[in-house]
């Protein structure tokens, strides 16, 4: 039915489409079972194709083929207290503690590379540079901001590596990058002072563009290595199926539309230095920057209005560039068993005044530790456990305080179990 007169109250409608996908916290490190055992800090792993998604240099120093596969199991958890909402227009007597729904994510990966001459390698990676998955309850404060948001994001990287020299490796490669996204939320209809109900909107997409990645490796020693990789922007146009629907005071409400975006994923640049203190035991210092100033407003479009009213929102964004910081050590304890272990400091690049639900974090910590296990010369398999610790944040109302005046986002914990195989083919 027509309906007339009504205002569409939530600015941040178009945030369905990107302010959840490219924050930080949507960051997928996740790449390898080993990797994620040393918290990612694993520019320089030894016998293992995944090096591939750390330092594609790396694979220089593979003599053979390898293949390594396997999985991560992600799970979120955070709380969050609401001040304020006894007078709310939109939450008047709502409980004021909630946490987000058992939403666990699986991200896979796969990598091969061989050595193809005297100087010169190829391999092939598939892993998840960019993902999330959170869902809350349908009723909770917060649903304006968002109600589930599940990213899916896979790079297919097909390298090319070889040796300059002795000392000094070098690779490039593709980043064939896709991104596909499914956002719900809730949208307030209110009519002068009159709220006449919520519409839920569904926002699912994707998109496929390219990137390239560069890297350079050298060895000081045998035992010492330096590397730095840089991995170029990524820029994304997303069409998108959207539906609003619900059932207002006056009347039911549907809509089926196109949702149009562009977005650009950041450019970043890793650098570490890796160091073999004998045969059993290596440590590596990596840092990455991470260019998320890319991603300075969204602006999403509508091929039909929304109520008659809006088909399209400009909102600025501001985020800045994050650093990542970490140690990994790894130690034979025997020719079958491998110890591993890591930290990690993950800044948040999300400014204070743009900080919502669908990126719970602030700064976070990160602590790793795992296994290696071959039952023969030619295989191994790799467990992971890490736990991320969030650090709390304050949101504001992003629609006026119709919803409630702050929010306070606290107890982030996010853990991760990650199982690997690799194995040497020839």
């Amino acid at each position: 039915m027509k309906i007339k007169k009504v205002v569409f109250c939530v600015l941040m409608l178009t945030l369905s489409l990107q302010s959840a996908a490219f924050a930080d916290g949507f960051g997928v490190y996740e790449w390898s079972a080993a990797g994620t055992a040393m918290a990612e800090n694993y520019m320089f792993g030894e016998n293992d194709p995944s090096v591939l998604a750390y330092n594609p240099a790396q694979i220089t120093k593979l003599n053979g083929s390898y293949l390594s596969l396997g999985t991560s199991w992600v799970n979120p958890a955070t709380s969050v207290k609401f001040n304020g909402l006894n007078g709310s227009m939109l939450n008047n007597g709502g409980s004021s503690e909630w946490d987000n729904s058992y939403s666990p994510a699986i991200i896979p990966y796969m990598y091969y590379a061989t050595k193809a001459g005297k100087n010169a390698w190829w391999g092939v990676a598939f892993f998840a540079r960019f993902g999330n998955q959170i869902e809350y309850d349908d009723l909770w404060p917060g649903r304006y901001d968002t109600l589930y948001s599940g990213i899916k994001g896979v790079t297919l990287q097909p390298t090319y590596a070889f040796k300059v020299n002795d000392k000094l490796s070098a690779a490039v490669g593709l980043d064939i990058n896709y991104v596909g996204l499914r956002m719900k939320k809730a949208i307030p209809a209110i009519s002068g002072a009159t709220y006449l109900g919520d519409l839920r909107s569904d926002v699912d997409g994707n998109s496929t563009n390219l990137g390239w990645v560069a890297s350079l490796m050298y060895d000081f020693t045998p035992k010492t290595s330096a590397a730095i990789v840089y991995r170029s922007r990524i820029k994304h146009t997303m069409d998108a199926d959207a539906t609003f629907d619900g059932s207002l005071a006056i009347g039911p409400y549907k809509l089926e539309t196109q949702a149009h975006g562009t977005v650009t994923l950041p450019d970043s640049l890793s650098i570490g230095i890796g160091h073999k203190f004998n045969d059993r035991t290596r440590m590596e210092i990596n840092a990455v920057w991470t260019n998320w100033s890319t991603y300075n407003a969204l602006n999403l479009s509508f091929d039909d209005p929304i109520l008659g009213k809006t088909s399209e929102s400009n909102s600025p964004k501001d985020w800045e560039a994050a650093w990542r910081i970490g140690i990994g050590i790894e130690h034979k304890l025997s020719k079958k068993w491998s110890i591993l272990g890591g930290y990690v400091f993950d800044q948040s690049p999300v400014p204070d005044q743009y900080m919502d639900f669908t990126v719970p974090t602030g700064d976070r910590h990160r602590g790793s530790l795992g296994f290696k296990y071959r039952p023969n010369e030619t295989s191994e398999l790799s467990f992971a456990y890490t736990a991320i610790w969030a650090g709390n944040r304050d949101v504001q109302s992003h629609i006026g305080g119709l919803d409630y005046p702050s929010a306070y986002i606290h107890d982030g914990l996010t853990q991760v179990v990650s199982l690997g195989y690799t194995v040497k083919l020839k």
